[in-house]
């Protein structure tokens, strides 16, 4: 077993109804270098189980660097997955590895966010173990996303000691760059979504068609009309008791049937 870093899981909850974004850009891959240290303060755990490896906490650069790491042993057939996700670039950045990696995927406990949207659909072969749920909040094409950028930077600026001449400046150019990251972000999805052969709708569809406002999740049938194949569940994953499932992960995850 090769472990690189263990510490407890820190895994907060996203913002109800919204994936994470970033102002940044996808990172090439080269050298795999982490700083362990890092992933300790990160909450992140990477270790090697024989054929599987494990990553459990948010989705981060460094943590992916960790997970290349490790993972790079051939004999490594299996991620096993426990994360509330992370920012879209690096959230396919992981993607594409497991892609790269021709890698099966299982989900313990929790695979929310931008895990759902690029770790999850990735995967040859997609099992979700008893109690756990795979669950969507958008991606960058969802609905009002570069509003609410908008008015976060635009909160930021506020508190800034500039004249108001400077802020209404700030916040142009913080709109600028808003555009422009969801721009590049959604031409870099698009690609993503075809590469692995699946529907980016699947998520959104939740919130954008069915008024949910933070994580909802499917049935194994509805992911396949998305293009979502090859997935083992519970005979019970679309009849949890919501209340429980709230309690269990720390935050409502609302079922969607899709009509």
């Amino acid at each position: 077993m090769l472990l690189v870093a263990c510490a407890s899981s820190n895994n907060d909850a996203l913002p109800p109804g919204t994936a994470t974004a970033r102002i940044g850009q996808q990172r090439d891959a080269g050298p795999s270098t982490f700083d362990s240290g890092l992933l300790v303060k990160q909450g992140i755990h990477v270790e090697q189980i024989g054929d599987t490896v494990v990553y459990r906490g948010r989705l981060t650069d460094n943590g992916l660097d960790a997970l290349r790491n490790v993972g790079n042993d051939p004999a490594i057939r299996t991620l096993l997955i426990d994360s509330t996700g992370g920012d879209f670039v690096t959230g396919m950045n992981f993607g594409n590895w497991v892609v790269g990696r021709e890698l099966d995927v299982t989900v313990d406990r929790i695979c929310l966010s931008s895990c759902a949207n690029y770790i999850f659909p990735a995967a040859g072969k997609k099992n979700i173990l008893p109690g756990a749920v795979v669950a969507w909040n958008g991606s960058a094409k969802q609905a009002g996303l570069l509003d609410r950028l908008d008015q976060t930077a635009e909160a930021e600026i506020a508190t800034r000691a500039l004249t108001p001449g400077q802020k209404r400046a700030a916040v142009k150019l913080a709109h600028q760059a808003n555009l422009e990251y969801l721009t590049r972000t959604i031409r870099e999805q698009d690609e993503f979504f075809y590469r692995i052969g699946v529907d980016e709708y699947v998520t959104r569809i939740g919130n954008d068609k069915y008024g949910v406002q933070g994580f909802f999740y499917l049935s194994v049938a509805d992911m396949a009309e998305f293009g979502i194949e090859n997935v083992s569940a519970a005979d019970d994953y679309d009849a949890m008791d919501p209340e429980a499932l709230a309690k269990r992960l720390g935050r409502p995850v609302t079922l969607v049937r899709i009509e």
